[in-house]
């Protein structure tokens, strides 16, 4: 089930684009199909009994109403992803069919003609591109995760309520190892030395790639950080700092965790394109992870069985 969005700003901004230029296209069409006929084609024709100057009212009349659609489903609050990729696929097909109409019936346009239907499939073409950046970027989930971009540097907020108690919460956070369980891109989570503040642990990936964290915060009962050792030589990810915080806070009838990855990525072309795309996965590692999280924190089963290792001496628990 969806409940939240973000990062849809690409999107949205690609559709509406689409959708403006879809309406002002159609309104030429109508306003003055017989010019628009007369600059396109070398000679005039009839399709199925239809002049060309009638085609392209009746063209004018379908751009009108997808541009309408497109545009509706811009400024929807929650925009649909299979709409989008609907309209991406309708415009893909424009630009295909222009260059089809442009090669095996070369002969039917002027050379103005050529230049409106190839300019118009280029600038058609530009927005299936942007409307397809904009998918990938695009956050849909359980839990409300934002992504806010600025250069190289990427700031994801996830934030989700349970009804489980603070002393729960912080049980289930603290538990180092289990953080595997929960987080669907790890296989296993070893602390390597330290205990609260002086926490070393080693992550590795569900490829089997490893990194170290050194812990940079602890507040007991409500919150830690860690710096990712990106700098390590194999480190498998383009980026060059990465710093985590997980903290909780008590709202009424439970409590409200909160997850800060601050993440800058590495230089180079290539590197940023790669980044900035990483926005969308790495959001939905973070809802998945937090919809894990709540489901441990309010099970009662894993609640006593967290409690009995709290109770034994949650150090004792942990590797030296």
């Amino acid at each position: 089930m969806i409940r939240f969005q973000s990062n849809a700003r690409p999107l949205r901004a690609a559709l509406s684009a689409n959708g403006v230029f879809s309406l002002l296209s159609g309104g030429i069409c109508i306003a003055d199909s017989d010019t628009i006929a007369g600059l396109l084609f070398a000679q005039p024709f009839s399709l199925l009994g239809f002049s060309s100057q009638m085609l392209f009212f009746e063209l004018g009349i379908g751009l009108l109403a997808f541009g309408a659609f497109v545009l509706w489903t811009a400024l929807q609050r929650t925009i649909s992803r299979g709409r989008a990729k609907i309209i991406t696929i309708m415009d893909a097909g424009w630009v295909l069919a222009s260059l089809d109409l442009l090669f095996f019936m070369s002969g039917l346009w002027t050379t103005t003609g050529t230049w409106i239907v190839g300019g118009t499939a280029a600038i058609i073409g530009t927005f299936a591109a942007e409307q397809l950046f904009g998918l990938a970027v695009l956050y849909q989930g359980q839990n409300e995760v934002k992504a806010k971009t600025d250069g190289r540097r990427l700031t994801l907020t996830a934030t989700a309520i349970t009804s489980a108690s603070p002393e729960r919460v912080w049980q289930v956070m603290s538990h180092h190892e289990a953080y595997a369980d929960v987080a669907d891109n790890l296989s296993k989570v070893e602390v390597l030395r330290g205990t609260g503040a002086d926490t070393e642990r080693r992550c590795t990936d569900t490829k089997g790639k490893s990194w170290n964290e050194t812990c940079t915060l602890w507040e007991e009962g409500r919150a830690y950080a860690f710096r990712v050792h990106t700098d390590a030589p194999d480190y498998p990810y383009p980026i060059a700092q990465l710093n985590g915080k997980w903290l909780l806070d008590p709202v009424p009838g439970g409590t409200r965790i909160t997850m800060i990855f601050k993440v800058t990525g590495k230089s180079g072309l290539l590197n940023g394109l790669i980044f900035r795309l990483m926005a969308a996965p790495f959001s939905s590692v973070c809802d998945r992870l937090l919809t894990n999280w709540i489901a441990v924190m309010e099970d009662t089963a894993a609640s006593d069985q967290v409690d009995q290792i709290a109770q034994s001496g949650y150090d004792a628990a942990m590797p030296a």
